[in-house]
């Protein structure tokens, strides 16, 4: 049965001995047991290695295929003063790996300085022209950060010039293979067994320099000369969490650890950048994700990246707060620009898709703007539940990004398709790519044809994903306090979720500026609590909330307000009760 807003549920079932191992074998309550499981998280050493989130569960980053190399060719650098460049990209992934190097090489008194492309005139990655500059200004070394897994061609420029470089990156490696570097750090090369595939940019950024300062210490460098890495892991929360890593293994401990640096952090940039978003104490995953990386974002986004660089490796508070300040008006800026995107895909969308037949959204236009695409897909694909791809098109060439569902790989897809593209790069999810405009359409025939062969009708049902049921009476303090164990919550790692069934829906009242999201009472026998629905006022037009009984699919959420805590449920779905 589909809910009142057509989407399917899928409760979990995670199996009750696997449970019960875990709930005795570590005195877990219950609930924390079933949201162990449900995210994969099954043996009893695994369990107590996510709860735990020590240091000590790290992997040795020397697993990691050329880390040696790398390490040595650093240490050399390092020892005979060579001036290091630091390549990154513009997204907050790519400018919080370079501002962590740029903490890191300073904390070693180096000579460093970090590049970092103008989207519009250089593009993304690699590039021929700034390969040159960096060695003309002086510079012996160049690692990159976040990129260069496909910069084949200028790697090699790189070594003609006598420019040696390393690469650190976790996109997929390209079809041409890996560049001709000294050193290549990504754990998705085929020849790397390390054991932790999922770090971000500035994940690599944390790994390279823990290598680096064990072979420091190696080479004689006395302990009270080597940097604490655990001062910037501010820095990797920040970047780990914008970029939508998944919140596990490695990533789940140093972001948890990351989240604490941040709330009491000093960098003058953080603090400046907390106070523009408004965020006060303690600063949790959500305030990352919905704050402090779309600030950041918007200046790479929109051809400004250099603000945010800046703005996290400044000295200076007083100079920190003038571009937290450039930066909360360039974020302005975009939120204007990406309203205007969208508004110009759903009018595309309305003449040129046909939803019939069409399993994944290819929409070209003059007036979507490069640097917000990305959200715009992820909007088209949260509204109609299909990969979808937009291209932002300029004298007779696209900038396309794409975002996907669970069952398409976009990466896929576009190696399938990448007879009609220029270049192409990404992940499963999210992907970016490069096209002559004539290909456009032989390229949305091409995706869909991909389409059709992957998607059925099935998987453009959207999903919602329940982990327990709950009574209403459940609801407490108590509850809330054991989730919070599993926190930081976010990709592969999820706000947990619950459902309650034969629920009363009372005092429904619509709010809003738009008045499309609802307030109400959820009561079940004696329990009874207050919650908020963003966007279920046009749903619950069609039913009578004081007559029918539902079943509700939502998380917990502690609201805060006026320095009073109040726990309340945040819907996620609804759907008529089964009489």
């Amino acid at each position: 049965m589909l809910s009142l807003s057509n989407k399917k549920w899928y409760l979990a079932e995670p199996p009750a001995e696997t449970v019960s191992q875990l709930e005795q074998g570590l005195n877990l309550p219950t609930v924390v047991a079933v949201l162990l499981v449900n995210r994969g998280v099954t043996s009893l050493e695994s369990a107590r290695d996510f709860l735990e989130a020590d240091f000590s569960h790290l992997h040795d980053p020397f697993l990691m295929t050329d880390m040696r190399q790398a390490v040595e060719r650093v240490v050399q650098a390092l020892e005979q003063k060579e001036a290091i460049t630091v390549f990154c990209d513009y997204d907050v992934d790519g400018v919080t790996s370079a501002a962590f190097l740029t903490h890191f090489f300073r904390d070693l008194n180096c000579a460093v300085e970090a590049y970092l492309p103008e989207r519009r005139s250089e593009g993304y990655g690699l590039n021929s022209d700034a390969v040159r500059k960096i060695r003309e200004r002086g510079a012996g070394l160049m690692i990159t950060a976040d990129c260069g897994i496909t910069g084949v061609k200028e790697v090699a420029l790189a070594n003609e010039i006598g420019l040696d470089v390393i690469v650190t990156d976790h996109h997929q490696v390209g079809e041409e293979g890996l560049p001709p570097a000294i050193a290549v750090l990504n754990p998705h090369r085929s020849d790397c067994d390390y054991p932790y595939k999922f770090l971000s940019g500035v994940g690599l950024a944390f790994k390279l320099a823990i290598a680096v300062r064990n072979g420091l210490y190696s080479a004689g460098w006395p302990k009270e000369r080597l940097p604490n890495l655990k001062r910037h892991l501010d820095l990797f929360a920040l970047g780990t969490i914008a970029d939508v890593a998944p919140l596990t293994g490695e990533n789940h401990i140093l972001t948890l650890h990351g989240l604490k640096m941040l709330s009491v952090t000093a960098k003058p940039g953080l603090v400046a950048l907390k106070e523009t978003s408004g965020i006060v104490g303690d600063v949790s995953a959500r305030s990352v994700g919905f704050s402090l990386g779309p600030r950041l974002n918007a200046a790479g986004r929109l051809g400004k990246a250099d603000n945010g660089l800046h703005l996290l490796t400044s000295t200076d508070l007083k100079e920190a707060k003038v571009l937290a300040r450039e930066l909360e008006q360039i974020n302005k800026e975009r939120k204007e620009i990406q309203e205007e995107t969208v508004t110009e895909a759903e009018s595309l969308f309305h003449h040129h898709v046909d939803m019939e037949k069409d399993r994944v959204i290819v929409l070209a236009s003059e007036i979507f703007h490069p640097g917000v695409i990305g959200i715009a897909a992820s909007r088209l694909v949260d509204k109609y539940q299909r990969p979808t791809v937009l291209i932002a098109l300029e004298e007779g060439e696209g900038k396309g990004s794409g975002r996907s569902i669970p069952r398409f790989n976009l990466h896929k897809a576009f190696t399938d398709c990448s007879g009609h593209l220029i270049q192409f790069g990404g992940h499963a999810y999210a992907a970016g790519l490069s096209i002559k405009e004539d290909q456009v359409d032989a390229f949305r025939n091409a995706m869909n044809e991909v389409g059709h062969r992957y998607l059925t009708e099935e998987d453009l049902i959207p999903e919602v994903r329940v982990d327990a049921v709950l009574s209403l009476e459940e609801i407490g303090r108590s509850l809330y306090s054991r989730m919070a164990l599993l926190e930081p919550f976010g990709t592969e790692n999820p706000v947990p979720s619950f459902l309650s069934q034969g629920v009363k829906l009372q005092e429904v009242k619509v709010i809003g500026k738009e008045k499309n999201h609802v307030r109400f009472r959820a009561v079940q026998g004696k329990g009874r609590i207050e919650g908020v629905g963003f966007g279920f006022a046009e749903v619950l037009e069609s039913v009578d909330p004081g007559a029918d009984l539902f079943d509700i699919a939502y998380e917990l959420n502690l609201n805060t307000w006026n320095g009073r805590d109040k726990l309340e449920i945040k819907l996620l779905d609804i759907r008529l009760a089964e009489k």
